[in-house]
């Protein structure tokens, strides 16, 4: 009985011990090995087709020889072939940012195009020409129930289905300048109509950061009836589009939040 109880003490003193133990410290990192020497500088094309637009949607197959494709803030530069095609020859590896203009068209950018080199990398873009629809008069009302905000307006008739896009900001420049606006909204209208109106939920209002009593401003313009072959590009500034064919005299209205 002695023995079992010295056995059970000896147990109990040696699990006490294991509990006890301190969990050693890590030890010092070791040197950082070094940087490998960067790859190779290659050199190669950066090739592309750029298809023109309408300001009604539809490709225009004539004319495709004289875009100009700009590697920016380099002497780098192309003019399309008769098929579109533009070739920046002798590109070394790099990140580039490229722009494609053309007299009456909107201009567009293909941005951060990561080229390695050694080959060809083919980057495409489309360029639209500007909107010539423009509204004549707009307004503005509020919901009695609902809240939602209308942007209406009247505009000429045309035999085209047609595109309008307004703009929302919290000041009288609002315009398609990615600093100036918060929020915008398009709206098609079919061939012949006379009227044009933008319903805008109060709750979009409130998620760009409008309150109650302040006043919201609004511009309105035509826009390439094709939005995905509109001329555009992403403001990686504000994490705004940017498009560049719309109409040149906006109309605008303003109105106090509800």
């Amino acid at each position: 009985m002695k023995k079992l109880q010295l056995f059970g003490l000896l147990a109990l003193i040696t699990i006490s011990f294991s509990n006890c133990k301190k969990t050693a410290d890590a030890g010092p990192a070791g040197a950082t090995g070094a940087q490998g020497a960067p790859g190779p500088a290659l050199m190669g094309n950066i090739k592309g087709f750029i298809t023109t637009w309408d300001q009604y949607g539809a490709r225009i197959l004539a004319n495709q020889a004289g875009d100009t494709v700009r590697i920016d803030g380099t002497n780098r530069w192309a003019i399309t072939d008769s098929t579109g095609l533009y070739t920046l020859p002798g590109v070394i590896t790099g990140t580039y940012n490229i722009t494609v203009t053309k007299p009456g068209f909107g201009l567009n950018r293909l941005q951060y195009i990561q080229f390695v080199g050694g080959g060809d990398t083919y980057r495409d873009a489309r360029i639209s020409q500007p909107s010539t629809s423009n509204v004549t008069a707009l307004a503005d009302s509020s919901g009695a129930v609902t809240n939602n905000i209308t942007v209406y307006g009247t505009i000429p008739a045309d035999s085209h289905v047609r595109s309008f896009i307004v703009y929302v900001g919290n000041s009288a420049s609002v315009s398609p300048n990615p600093t100036t606006y918060l929020i915008f909204n398009t709206k098609n209208v079919n061939a012949n109509a006379t009227k044009l109106s933008f319903t805008i939920p109060k709750s979009d209002l409130n998620d760009a950061g409008f309150v109650t009593g302040q006043t919201v401003y609004y511009a309105v313009f035509g826009i390439n009836s094709g939005f995905n072959n509109a001329s555009s590009f992403e403001d990686f500034t504000t994490g705004r589009t940017v498009f560049t064919a719309i109409s040149n005299t906006p109309a605008t209205t303003s109105m106090i939040m509800p």
